[in-house]
């Protein structure tokens, strides 16, 4: 049977009973989905212009694609709503200069012609001619051997050679050491970046992203997990995930000869690493959280499903633990945490958030499951970084200003821009401490056309159908209790406080859209003077790069994954006691937030 979406006009073939969202993934269709299919986030919803079906309607004849089955043909529309914006995805980040040394060489040669006094074979006389150059060989390439007695004789005995960890890979007519390329990647959860590099300068050529494509099977790692435990899960999702890298590296190339292309290094969480490299990520989910793999891993591009050519090696960075990934590997190397005597604050908030603590003498980290409601998770009107989207506020005097991204009219509420209205809302009482919306009488009266109720809940309006309720407060309570518990964990293990902390430094995608004032004033951040409070972007983008450049950075990066300290907070009563004190604004102990406590008044 055929389902044509509109408003795109796509249409596409499927087995009678199959899932509206089972069809829209056919056909390309991007559908706002958190819960990962389960029916519990709202956001999937449709309508259903012509055809028959199985499931129940929402309101105002909307449905559920992840809960409704087709069983003829239909016409399906995805209302603005529930259509997958293209996000604004953060590429840069602060670049540290590092000696240039990366894994591959290349070196030109000129040979002596074979005659019947010298009748060396042809890979004796390359190899004796690097060993002239005090180049230690490893192995020798099948595909290296194949190559080179044409490739000498076309070229008049004028070879290029390829050393990638200082085995020959490849061989090149005439001089081409000018031509050296390497990819480096940051495989997030919602957002993949890819970076082509001149391995001659270390500098960026160009750069391309996109979302990561599994978010059609849900927006966190759990979701994913759960569906790589159903029956072809894992390899869709492997499908999925080197589609878009091998989007990105036909993206990033044009102009240049894939074959000139000789390393890739990719940086990612940990259960992204699974999928990409087509391992379950199933023990991951279950104590005691066990991952396959920590050490960095190298193979070859062909072997894993990446399309560039024979000769290119795929590093995979290391990781710290289960939920402390190869990503934090790369926060680290970027933001140099182990060098000086300074404790600095490292947190990486995406979908998931990773938090780094310390300094040359010692780093030690954890994760928190908050990433999700800084997505839009959970949030009535949230939504990532996209055109529409809410993402400053401010309230003064009654009055509430709010900025949309690309100034388009408003359909949502970002992360940072839900911090900005719960901290506004705070700073005018109109809700308390407790995270509760007001019922004084004077609030209700200069706010009298913004507080509402919205599904039996109390709600505070921002723009036209756009609100902020009950029950997203306390998602922001949630996801920011966590990070400041976490926080405050690893700081009772190093046995500092606050002030203790020179510097916090906000990484990832909504860790540098953060406003940093209010953060402070929900209680999501240490309270240390807002100047030592730095963004330093996609850290583990940098990082990825750092490892694509540097040698000794790949060593430093091994190094890291057995230096840093992993501190699982589940099941830790204290982790829960740090927990409850830091659900309430900006925390229940107001001294442990001097400035905010000031500012409150």
């Amino acid at each position: 049977m055929e389902i044509i979406f509109q408003p795109y006009g796509k249409r596409v073939r499927v087995q009678k009973g199959t899932k509206i969202m089972e069809a829209a993934v056919a056909a390309g269709i991007p559908l706002e989905t958190v819960c990962g299919g389960k029916g519990v986030c709202g956001k999937c919803k449709v309508r259903l212009i012509k055809g028959s079906y199985l499931g129940g309607e929402t309101q105002e004849g909307l449905m559920l694609a992840c809960r409704t089955s087709i069983t003829s043909d239909a016409v399906i529309e995805v209302p603005a709503s529930t259509r997958l914006l293209q996000q604004k995805i953060l590429v840069g980040g602060t670049e540290r200069e590092i000696p240039l040394n990366p894994n591959v060489h290349k070196l030109y040669l000129k040979l002596k012609k074979p005659s019947l006094s010298d009748q060396k074979s042809d890979l004796s006389r390359i190899t004796q001619a690097l060993e002239r150059e005090e180049i230690v060989i490893g192995n020798v390439s099948l595909n290296f051997i194949q190559q080179l007695p044409l490739k000498l004789r076309s070229s008049d005995f004028r070879v290029t050679v390829v050393l990638i960890d200082n085995d020959l890979v490849g061989v090149e007519e005439g001089d081409t050491t000018d031509k050296k390329y390497g990819i480096s990647f940051d495989l997030g959860t919602t957002t993949v970046v890819g970076y082509l590099v001149d391995l001659n300068t270390g500098k960026d050529i160009s750069c391309a992203s996109r979302m990561n494509p599994q978010v059609f099977y849900g927006e966190d790692v759990v979701s994913r997990i759960d569906f790589a435990k159903t029956d072809g899960g894992l390899r869709e999702l492997n499908d999925k995930i080197l589609q878009a890298i091998n989007e990105i590296i036909d993206e990033v190339s044009v102009g240049i000869e894939k074959e000139n292309i000789y390393e890739i290094s990719i940086a990612g969480n940990t259960c992204m690493l699974h999928l990409l490299l087509n391992i379950t990520p199933k023990s991951l989910a279950f104590s005691p959280y066990i991952s396959a793999l920590k050490d960095p891993v190298n193979i070859k591009a062909s072997d894993l499903g990446v399309k560039v050519n024979e000769k290119v090696n795929v590093h995979v960075l290391p990781t710290i633990a289960s939920f402390v990934g190869a990503d934090t590997i790369g926060v680290l190397l970027a933001s140099q945490l182990d060098e000086g005597e300074d404790i600095r604050l490292a947190i990486d908030i995406g979908t998931n958030v990773e938090i780094a603590l310390g300094s040359e003498k010692k780093i030690i980290a954890c994760s928190a499951a908050a990433g999700p409601a800084f997505e839009g998770a959970h949030i009535q009107h949230g939504m990532r970084a996209a055109p529409g989207a809410i993402d400053r506020v401010v309230i003064s005097d009654g009055v509430v200003y709010g900025k949309t991204i690309d100034n388009a009219t408003a359909r949502g509420i970002t992360g940072s821009g839900l911090v900005d209205a719960v901290a506004e809302m705070l700073k005018n009482r109109i809700i308390n401490n407790t995270g509760k919306i007001s019922d004084d009488l004077d609030v209700k009266k200069l706010y009298c056309d913004r507080l509402t109720y919205e599904k039996g809940e109390a709600a505070f309006v921002l723009a036209r159908g756009i609100t902020v309720t009950q029950s997203d407060i306390r998602e922001l309570q949630l996801a920011k209790g966590a990070i400041y518990a976490g926080t405050n964990i690893l700081m009772k293990e190093l046995g500092i406080k606050t002030s203790d902390i020179a510097e916090i430094l906000l990484a990832g995608a909504f860790g540098t859209s953060l406003p940093k004032e209010n953060a402070q004033v929900i209680g999501l951040i240490p309270d240390i003077p807002l100047d030592s409070v730095k963004d330093i972007g996609n850290a583990a983008g940098v990082g990825s790069k750092m490892a694509l450049i540097s040698k000794n950075a790949r060593l430093k990066a091994a190094l890291l994954s057995k230096k840093v300290e992993y501190v699982e907070l589940s099941g830790r009563k204290d982790f829960q006691d740090e927990f409850m004190d830091a659900m309430f604004f900006p925390h229940s102990n107001l001294n442990n937030f001097p400035h905010v406590k000031e500012l409150l008044g």
